[in-house]
């Protein structure tokens, strides 16, 4: 194949047609779905991220297309998405999706998931550039998280192209699918607590509870030029089964014949969320999202089944709700290419990675004062927490100090006083001198030397 060879003559057998095994995968059965045989290996759940190293055999020639909900359209969503390749090829693709129940706070998500994906770039550029160690998917989470200080949460997708593989981690409810000769053959589980609750990233000291790099799933898949790795928020995902997913990126794909590898990505990523977007706004369709509601409703595993023949047949019998969901919708697409035979796709692929380079920072530096004010929350926080803890320890250590001291009048005394005297010892003590002569002696007696 020559340096710009198109994309799809790379392709094992393109034909326009669908996967017939693969679906979406469970959120809570949080199993590792694989499909004809692709190597993976279960690990404690995560959320991801697309990592590649320089010098790679393969790079990921990647493009990505975002759809805000409609009522968010104004401040761009609350997903991100970033990708960056050089002129040494491997690649890597971020993905985050903002939690948007934050909004009910007053707080923008989007800025959070923003923030995020830049800070995971920036720390997986840091590893790569380190020659006594290599990139790796936690780290990078783990890293970002921790220097993301804002309020805010968001899952976590990161994905390396190293050598003939990729690498990953994911956390949450985006993911990822490889697709090859028209059918995925690697698909990623979601991470949920429970139904529509994602595993998701936070800023610790504003959120104690919050998910981490170590709960993140971590993933090698084996590629080889030719593939489409398709990485995705919930909003694809909830609306478009796999099958759907495999068929319209391997005619997207088709569509731009020739074009090279960069155009090839941005057609699926554009062919995906425009069908995502379509299955949401209809009303009637059978989705991943409503099967896997109605599965949680009637205590299933949650696995949404593969839509059929008989879907409609079924709602009318099982009275589940049908549609899809209306959601943010963001699909990065990595063409995956010889890095010796892409230098022209390469070279494109630098140019859009240098351009979102630049929004990145713009965006990490608007977020500055938004974090310096929430750093003075946290140490405002934090010493209102030292101080009210060193005063209940205080009392704590006073109390028990009272309860150590000998009792200040002798039993064998008290039982010699007469009513008179009790009362006065106790009224100079600031203590009830009411009740019967028996229970004022009792309450003398317990009073401490001090």
């Amino acid at each position: 194949m020559s340096a710009s060879a198109p994309f799809a003559a790379s392709l094992p057998g393109v034909q326009l047609r669908g996967a017939s095994s693969t679906r979406r995968c469970s959120s809570s059965s949080l199993r590792l779905q694989t499909v004809r045989g692709a190597s993976t290996r279960p690990r404690a759940p995560r959320r991801g991220v697309l990592l590649c190293v320089a010098g790679s055999k393969l790079s990921l020639i990647a493009h990505g297309t975002n759809l805000p909900h409609p009522d968010k359209v104004a401040k761009g969503g609350e997903d991100a998405w970033f990708v960056r390749i050089d002129a040494a090829g491997g690649g890597q693709m971020f993905l985050a999706d903002g939690v948007g129940s934050f909004n009910e706070q007053g707080i923008d998500p989007g800025l959070y998931a923003r923030v995020l994906t830049y800070e995971a770039a920036k720390a997986h550029a840091g590893m790569a550039g380190n020659p006594l160690s290599r990139p790796d998917p936690k780290k990078v989470i783990a890293a970002a998280q921790e220097a993301t200080k804002l309020p805010g949460a968001a899952t976590l997708v990161v994905i390396e192209c190293d050598g003939t593989k990729l690498r990953a981690a994911n956390l949450g409810d985006s993911g990822f699918r490889v697709v090859r000769g028209g059918a995925v053959i690697f698909a990623s589980p979601a991470q949920e607590h429970f139904f529509n609750c994602p595993f998701q990233l936070g800023y610790p000291p504003l959120s104690e509870d919050t998910d981490t790099a170590d709960d993140a799933e971590v993933f090698d898949v084996a590629v080889a030029p030719g593939d489409i790795v398709i990485l995705g928020s919930d909003g694809l995902f909830d609306n478009v089964f796999d099958e759907e997913i495999a068929s319209v990126a391997t005619a997207a794909v088709a569509s731009v014949r020739g074009a090279g590898a960069l155009s090839a990505a941005r057609a699926v990523s554009e062919a995906l969320a425009a069908t995502a977007r379509k299955h949401a706004e209809d009303p009637m369709f059978e989705s991943p999202y409503a099967m896997d509601m109605a599965a949680d409703k009637a205590g299933g595993a949650g696995k949404a089944k593969q839509s059929g023949p008989m879907g409609f047949f079924s709602k009318l019998v099982s009275g589940k709700k049908l549609g899809g969901k209306m959601d943010d919708i963001t699909v990065v697409v990595g063409a995956v290419v010889a890095t010796d035979s892409a230098k022209e796709d390469i070279a494109a692929a630098e140019k859009l990675s240098a351009k979102l380079q630049q929004e990145a920072e713009q965006v990490r530096k608007r977020a500055a004062g938004e974090e310096a004010k929430t750093l003075r929350s946290v140490n405002l926080r934090q010493q209102m927490d030292s101080a009210l803890k060193e005063k209940v320890a205080e009392i704590e250590a006073k109390e028990t100090r009272a309860a150590a001291a000998p009792p200040e009048f002798a039993e064998a005394d008290i039982a010699q006083m007469d009513a008179a005297t009790v009362r006065r010892l106790l009224d100079e003590r600031g203590l009830a001198t009411s009740g019967k002569l028996d229970r004022l002696r009792a309450r003398l007696g317990e009073v401490r030397q001090r």
